[in-house]
């Protein structure tokens, strides 16, 4: 198993880092719900429609306790929460309106902090190098 990367030059005109080549991770696909069920079928003894009927109930779960306002802790995964995006800042609370906040976003902690060796990581196989 790898993280694999690509190398991609950073083109804006304006950037201090503009010229430079920086590796960027590469997403190979996606992982559903179905295909995660299947897996932690095989690697244990609880059957795939138990595990559906769980990852289901916990998407739903997780939801509503992040439209409550709280703060999710998943052990050994991390911790989500909500964020909020602000149209622009305001002189002082009193002059601060609802219509100022621009929308709400999904914060995630990670756990703790993966460190990987370089055996893990692999430039993607083909060489396609992308300037931004």
């Amino acid at each position: 198993m790898a993280i694999f990367y690509r190398l991609v030059c950073d083109g804006r005109k304006k950037s201090p880092t503009q010229g430079q080549w920086f590796a960027r991770a590469v997403n190979l696909g996606t992982v559903e719900t179905d295909e995660l069920a299947a897996i932690i079928e095989r690697n244990c003894s609880v059957k795939r429609s138990d595990v559906l009927a769980v990852l289901t109930e916990l998407g739903e779960v997780i939801h509503q306790q992040l439209q409550d306002s709280h703060r999710i802790r998943l052990k050994g995964i991390g911790s989500l929460m909500v964020g909020i995006s602000n149209r622009q800042g305001a002189d002082r609370p009193e002059a601060f309106r609802r219509s100022d906040i621009k929308g709400l976003h999904l914060c995630f902690k990670p756990e703790k902090e993966q460190t990987l060796d370089d055996t893990d990581m692999l430039p993607l196989p083909r060489s396609s190098d992308i300037v931004l």
